[in-house]
């Protein structure tokens, strides 16, 4: 028997009341950023690709927080695997890189052992300290570490990005190859290995035993009292003097 005209109205009215007390689903995007942030810990490197900035401060626990324009935010991709914290773009954002619309993703951790940048990003740590660290750069993004205090320190650049650094560490070893340039003239290091080959060049400071390599035309300076051995192939020259 079909409902009266009053009573389909007011069932009407019922149902919409119910939806409009209801929360809007949220987006893939939304659902994303605001995620289990519980599953980003235990990790101890950082690894990220893309056009994102990478503000990395030790302290207790972990935390990672991105920020920027929701629809960046949305595209990121961020997942620990094998104790590294992996931070990049979806599958198919790769061509949204523009440079000007990065997220800024801002994390904290305990202790870092490893640090790897792959892009036109840039990547900040406040400080490291301990036993040893491996920083790896490709692209034209920049790596920078506030303060050292390590027992080792090993740079591989690739491209035309800048790694800077200051602080001490026991042995240092830096491995450019392009037009990138590792600015560490405020680490002074007990020794080191530097291998040039490009255009790139590096700074840094020591007292100590000094190995240089050069193959093209990028410089080597060394300040302080370092006892340096030198091997070129190219133009390139090489520095060592208080």
């Amino acid at each position: 028997m079909p409902l009266p005209r009053s009573q389909m109205l007011a069932a009407a009215l019922v149902l919409m009341t119910g939806a409009c007390g209801r929360s809007p689903e949220p987006t893939p995007e939304q659902a994303q950023t605001a995620g289990d942030r519980a599953a980003f810990r235990d990790f101890n490197a950082v690894e990220a690709t893309g056009p994102d900035d990478v503000v990395i401060t030790i302290g207790n626990g972990f935390s990672v927080k991105p920020e920027g324009d929701p629809k960046t935010v949305g595209r990121l991709d961020i997942r620990v695997e094998d104790g590294r914290l992996k931070i990049g773009r979806k599958s198919g954002m790769s061509s949204l890189w523009d440079g000007g619309k990065g997220a800024t993703i801002r994390v904290t951790m305990p202790t870092v052992e490893a640090l790897a940048l792959t892009g036109t990003g840039e990547m900040t740590l406040d400080r490291a300290e301990g036993k040893a660290i491996d920083l790896s750069l490709t692209g034209t993004g920049a790596l920078r570490i506030g303060a050292v205090k390590l027992d080792e320190l090993r740079a591989e650049l690739t491209g035309s990005g800048d790694v800077e650094l200051a602080g001490t560490v026991g042995s240092a070893s830096f491995s450019t190859t392009g037009a990138g340039n590792v600015e560490a003239a405020g680490l002074k290091a007990g020794k080191a290995d530097v291998h040039v080959m490009g255009t790139g060049d590096v700074d840094l400071a020591s007292d100590g035993p000094v190995a240089i390599s050069i193959m093209g035309t990028g410089d080597v300076s060394v300040k302080g009292k370092a006892q340096c051995t030198i091997k070129r192939m190219g133009t390139g020259e090489a520095h060592c003097a208080p």
